[in-house]
């Protein structure tokens, strides 16, 4: 007799509420007790990566020399974060770690408020990254790109009545300017 297999679920707290990377998903709303959610994951667009993006003005078609800054949670003991619930198989979960560069996935099933029947994966942001946002801080070069913004409010705003709100309010506000970037996919695919 074989085991029954291992159901995997991801808490997504930004990008990941609205967009999936295999299709339609069986979303949730949830909440993520222990954390905060902050603006303060940050790539530095002047470094072009493999299997990656970078951004350009819209206006004059250039790739500034910026700091493209993300969402992110950090550990807060009286914080709470809403967001979605998805089940993910194990490929699934292998692919959101290549596409989440930025981010490390870890097990946070005990925080999940009303649990949920296997393990609970999210994801945080890498302290290199955390770091490149505190680089772009000091020199002034971060920027959050207005259309993930946008993004993940709509996302949070299908998630159902009030949820749009309840992720206004338990995210800190962004503490650099948003700005029309378009983006460029460097992968191969």
């Amino acid at each position: 007799m074989s085991a029954k297999p291992r159901n995997h679920y991801v808490f997504g707290y930004a990008s990941l509420v609205q967009r999936g990377d295999s299709g339609p998903r069986r979303l949730r709303a949830a909440v993520l007790h222990r954390y905060r959610r902050k603006w303060n994951v940050a790539m530095d667009n002047s470094v072009t990566l493999p299997d990656y993006k970078y951004y350009l003005d819209p206006v004059t078609g250039e790739r500034p020399r910026c700091f493209v800054v993300f969402l992110n949670i950090v550990a807060d003991d009286s914080g709470s974060v809403n967001g979605a619930l998805f089940p993910v198989s194990e490929p699934e979960l292998e692919r959101l770690d290549r596409r989440e560069r930025n981010y490390a996935r870890i097990e946070v099933s005990s925080l999940l408020a009303g649990g949920a029947d296997g393990t609970v994966w999210t994801y945080v942001g890498r302290p290199a990254a955390v770091q490149r946002f505190e680089t772009a801080r000091r020199l002034d070069r971060a920027v959050i790109q207005a259309a993930y913004r946008d993004e993940v409010r709509q996302g949070f705003a299908a998630l159902g009545a009030g949820a749009a709100d309840e992720f206004e309010r338990l995210t800190d506000p962004p503490p650099c300017p948003i700005v029309a970037l378009g983006r460029v996919s460097t992968s191969a695919g």
